[in-house]
C-alpha cells in the first residue's frame, strides 16, 4: 500500500529537522548579493579570495542557469563587472550580448530608476566631472557625488555634452570629433576627425542615437556656415561599427539648427531649428529618421509663441518635450505623448520662476519622477519643483556644488568598442 494517501485517504508525514527555504525574489539586490556572494564579501564589497569564488561557483552549480540569468540581469554594472572573475562561465555569460541586452531591457524598464544616474559637469576652470544617483536625489537627504575620470586629458579644454544613449555618453570635441564613453565600464571611443572646412561664426550641431534595424550607435553631425548666405548646413553620420563618418542629404534647404544637441527619441533626432522665410523666420522642429536618413518637420503645439523666449528641447520618459519661457514668470513644459502625432502635445507642468528670473533661466529639465517630481537646473544648482504642493527644494550633494551642464545616463554594460 502506498504511503501517501489519496482523496479521502490518510498521509503520514515525515519529520524533518531542515529549514524551509525562504523564496527567490529576483528583484531583491540584496538579497541577491547575499544568496550568491558570502556575507563578508556582500558587506566588505571586495574582490573575491579563492575560497569565496569556489562558494560562489558551488551556488552558481546548485542554481538552474535560466534563474542565475534573471538573478545577474537585475544586478547593478559594478556587481556585475565584480562577478566576471567569479568562474569562466559567469564572465563568458556577463560578456554575451544577449545577457548585455537584456541587463539594459531591465534597467530601463525599473520603475525603482536604480540604474540611473546624472553626470554633472563641474563650473570650474579645470573640466571635472561627477556622477551620482538620480533615485538618491529624490528619496535620499544627502546624495554621494563620485568623481569621473574623463578619458580625453585635456583639463582646462570644457568638451560639451552631446547626449546618452543606453549608457553611452557622448562628447563634442572642439567641433571636430566625438567621443563615445559608457563610464559605468570605463571604456571610451573617440571618432575620427570630421575635416569640415572651418571658420570663424561656424558651428555643428551634434546628436546621438540607435538604429534599431542595422543595431548601431550612431551621431549624426549638422555643420553650418553663417556666414555663406543662403547656404545648405551639410551633415554627417558617425557609424559606431564602422568607426567612420559618411555625408548623408543635408539638412532641408533654408533649416538651421540652434546650437544644442539633437534629441533621440522613437528612432529619431529631433533638432530645434531656425527655418528663413523671407526677411522673416520660423521657429521649427526637424526630425531626422536614423534607419531611414530622411527628415520630417515635426509640429508643435500651439503654444503662446508671442509671449515666450525661444522653445528648446529635452526628453522625459522616453518622450519628446518642449520648453520655454513664459513672459519670465514661468517654465513651461509640453510633452508629445505619442511621437509624430501632434494633437498628443500635452502641457506638463508649469513652473514658476525664483527670485531673479531676469539674470538666469531654467536648463532642463532633466528627469521626472513617478510622482511628477521634475529635476531642473538653476543658478548652476540641481532644483526640484513638486507641482503637487507648487514646492521647491534643492538636493544635497556631497563634496559637489556648482553645475554647468548635466545629462541622464543609465548604468549600462554597452561598450563603444563592440556593436
Amino acid at each position: 500500500m502506498s504511503s501517501q494517501g489519496g482523496a479521502g485517504g490518510s498521509s503520514h508525514r515525515v519529520s524533518s529537522t531542515r529549514k524551509r527555504e525562504r523564496p527567490i525574489n529576483p528583484t531583491d539586490q540584496t538579497s541577491l548579493l547575499q544568496l550568491l556572494l558570502p556575507p563578508s564579501s556582500v558587506q566588505k564589497q571586495s574582490h573575491l579570495k579563492q575560497s569565496q569564488q569556489n562558494q560562489a561557483m558551488a551556488v552558481a552549480t546548485f542554481l538552474p542557469d535560466e534563474l542565475v540569468v534573471e538573478i545577474l540581469s537585475r544586478l547593478p554594472v559594478k556587481s556585475l563587472l565584480k562577478f566576471r572573475c567569479v568562474c569562466k562561465s559567469w564572465m563568458l555569460l556577463i560578456s554575451d550580448p544577449y545577457f548585455i541586452k537584456k541587463h539594459l531591457h531591465l534597467s530601463k524598464q525599473s520603475t525603482l530608476f536604480n540604474h540611473h544616474r546624472i553626470i554633472l559637469s563641474a563650473t570650474t576652470a579645470e573640466f571635472h566631472l561627477k556622477s551620482c544617483s538620480v533615485s538618491s536625489l529624490f528619496n535620499s537627504t544627502s546624495t554621494v557625488c563620485e568623481d569621473l575620470n574623463y578619458p580625453v586629458k585635456n583639463k582646462y579644454r570644457h568638451d560639451g555634452i552631446v547626449g546618452s544613449c543606453n549608457g553611452l555618453l557622448c562628447f563634442a570635441i572642439k567641433g571636430d570629433c566625438v567621443l563615445l564613453w559608457n563610464p559605468s565600464i570605463r571604456v571610451s571611443k573617440k571618432s575620427p576627425p570630421l575635416n569640415n572646412n572651418w571658420r570663424p561664426g561656424c558651428f555643428t550641431a551634434f546628436g546621438l542615437g540607435y538604429d534599431h534595424v542595422t543595431e548601431d550607435y550612431k551621431v549624426v553631425a549638422v555643420f553650418c556656415d553663417p556666414n555663406e548666405f543662403f547656404s545648405e548646413s551639410k551633415v554627417k553620420v558617425y557609424s559606431m561599427g564602422t568607426n567612420s563618418w559618411r555625408k548623408i542629404q543635408d539638412f532641408p534647404h533654408g533649416v538651421s539648427p540652434y546650437q544644442s544637441s539633437g534629441k533621440f527619441v522613437s528612432g529619431t533626432l529631433n533638432w530645434a531649428a531656425n527655418y528663413s522665410v523671407g526677411v522673416s523666420s520660423l521657429w521649427i522642429i526637424v526630425s531626422l529618421d536614423l534607419q531611414k536618413e530622411t527628415y520630417k518637420e515635426i509640429l508643435p503645439p500651439d503654444y503662446e509663441k508671442e509671449e515666450c523666449s525661444t522653445p528648446t528641447l529635452s526628453v522625459l520618459k522616453g518622450c519628446l518635450c518642449m520648453n520655454y519661457d513664459h513672459k519670465r514668470t514661468d517654465f513651461v513644459v509640453w510633452m508629445m505623448k505619442d511621437y509624430g502625432v501632434r494633437e498628443s502635445w500635452v502641457k506638463l507642468v508649469t513652473i514658476p520662476y525664483l527670485p531673479n528670473p531676469e539674470d538666469f533661466s531654467y536648463s532642463g529639465p532633466y528627469f521626472i519622477s513617478e510622482n511628477g517630481e521634475v529635476l531642473l537646473m538653476f543658478e548652476f544648482d540641481l532644483v526640484m519643483y513638486d507641482p503637487r504642493d507648487k514646492s521647491f527644494r534643492y538636493p544635497r550633494i556631497e563634496s559637489g556644488k556648482g553645475w554647468f551642464d548635466a545629462e541622464v545616463y543609465i548604468e549600462t554594460l554597452i561598450s563603444p568598442m563592440k556593436i
